[in-house]
């Protein structure tokens, strides 16, 4: 089970995505945006641009959106996806993109999808796109920042690839494609299992650092409002309330991009390597900027029969929001 919001993409939107040949105007870029308009229950399109810099000058700084960008030169087969969420938007905003991105990724087709990202700034999206991008330059003297970056994380992911057979083995989503693969960055976690982990512990936090997915902090809280999260970078939080586990995903807005692309990437990775591993069902994952932007209520259910019950008056209230009420039927009037 996942966080959903109950949107869905509008056909129009979906249609889009069908068929995307190359602009008109021989533009390197074909962008794709889409929003969530006020008292609206869809995810609709928004605007279409041939380059980085028009997006970028139409960018409003409090209003969420969701982006789509086909680079023809570099990635022609894929879509790079940006949850594009700033500072500034309304918390009810950012609840709703970061609880409806899932079921679009999904609606759009995961196949189309490359890298992913959360933006909080307009700046920032030149510096993704170029790291996104995949191309090869023959010497570090002449790479850019960003293309540094993309070229540290795949070394990275080379030298992980010839260790892991020698590893404890955890499978982790490959930077290059957003699919499970071979192994990224090695999980670390000092005893036999996180089940004896959260034996002692309810709350354990999870940080990428020098190539590892490891525990930096670990605690027991006795309610749901104790819950204090990492602020300071990307974390992978798992909350066990009672019989039912909790994983949340953070990704404050003073992140960089490469911790952003790492944590995005892997994330999906890392709940099939908990799952399959660890023998961890969750019956919520949740995504959020901010730490502050979490609802407890999200995370207040302790039992199965909590969550069905959540479920059920959900599907309810969905049926009666779609079921349009009937008028009162009129007398006839006599002749």
């Amino acid at each position: 089970m996942s966080n959903q919001s109950g949107i869905f993409a509008d056909q129009s939107l979906l249609d889009v995505f069908v068929s995307s040949p190359a602009p008109d105007t021989g533009s390197q870029f074909r962008i794709i945006t889409a929003k969530i308009p006020a008292e609206a229950n869809k995810v609709e399109l928004a605007k279409e641009y041939d380059t980085i810099d028009q997006l970028k000058a139409d960018l409003d700084d409090a209003q969420p959106l969701y982006i789509f960008v086909k680079d023809y030169q570099q990635d022609p087969d894929c879509f790079h996806f940006v949850s594009y969420v700033p500072d500034n938007s309304p918390v009810r905003s950012k609840m709703l993109y970061a609880s409806t991105k899932n079921t679009i990724l999904r609606q759009v087709g995961s196949h189309k999808i490359g890298k992913q990202a959360l933006l909080t700034e307009a700046g920032e999206l030149s510096e993704f796109i170029n790291i996104a991008g995949q191309t090869p330059q023959p010497t570090d003297s002449i790479l850019t920042e960003s293309e540094k970056i993309e070229k540290e994380i795949n070394d990275q992911q080379r030298r992980m690839r010839t260790v892991a057979p020698n590893l404890r083995g955890h499978e982790l989503v490959s930077q290059n494609n957003a699919t499970p693969g071979q192994l990224s960055f090695n999980v670390t976690i000092e005893e036999p299992s996180l089940s004896t982990v959260l034996a002692q512990n309810n709350v354990i936090s999870f940080r990428i650092e020098n190539e590892e997915v490891k525990i930096v902090d670990r605690s027991r809280i006795s309610s749901p409002e104790q819950l204090s999260l990492i602020t300071e970078h990307p974390s992978y939080t798992v909350f066990q309330n009672g019989q039912l586990n909790y994983f949340i995903y953070t990704c404050p807005s003073g992140s960089k991009v490469k911790e952003r692309m790492i944590y995005a990437s892997n994330r999906r990775g890392f709940i099939q390597h908990l799952e399959n591993e660890e023998n961890l069902q969750f019956a919520k994952v949740i995504e959020i900027g901010e730490p502050e932007e979490l609802e407890i209520s999200l995370i207040s259910k302790s039992t199965p029969e909590e969550i069905e019950t959540e479920e059920s008056t959900e599907q309810q209230n969905d049926t009666r929001r779609f079921n349009k009420p009937k008028g009162p039927g009129g007398r006839r009037r006599r002749a």
